[in-house]
């Protein structure tokens, strides 16, 4: 096989070997060129495998000692374990103290009666004082355009059974 390497923009192509020393266009740039012989492409190596050679003797056996385990001390394992029981046992009250701080401090579930009233422009002051004795309370309002330029105020109203 035979190469193209455009001289102006580095573009390859790969071309037959009876184009050798002939000049060609780039496909890229359309520069003039020359084609030209591919080199041989090097030899794989394959890795060779490491072998360690070992030429020193193993060493006496007065110089290898052998280690005695440590032994573990029961009283420091059951000391964690009591101490471990006593964190839990402290993050189980403080959860069980919370859980009956919002339960103790949440109201009752209120049960409401509504009522829907259109009072007046000209007395809606008098009325309104008489429900808030009452215990009525104001949910939403609203000022509503009646008949003969008339004007009232529709109003929906809730208190405690």
């Amino acid at each position: 096989m035979a190469i193209f390497i455009c001289s102006e923009c580095g573009h390859t192509e790969e071309t037959p070997e009876e184009y050798i020393g002939k000049k060609a266009r780039c496909l890229s740039c359309q520069t003039m060129g020359t084609v030209q012989a591919k080199p041989p492409a090097p030899p794989r190596q394959s890795p060779q495998p490491v072998v360690k050679e070992s030429s020193a003797a193993p060493p006496p056996q007065d110089f290898v000692k052998e280690e005695t385990p440590v032994p573990q001390a029961p009283a420091s394992a059951s000391r964690s374990n009591s101490l471990t029981f006593v964190l839990i046992g402290l993050v189980a009250a403080i959860l069980v103290i919370q859980l009956l701080s919002i339960r103790l401090n949440m109201p009752a579930s209120v049960q409401w009666e509504y009522k829907i009233v259109s009072p007046k422009d000209s007395v809606i002051i008098e009325e309104l004082d008489d429900l808030g004795e009452q215990g009525w309370e104001v949910v939403t309002a609203r000022r509503a355009s009646g008949y003969n330029d008339s004007y009232s105020y529709e109003m929906i109203l809730k208190r405690a059974k």
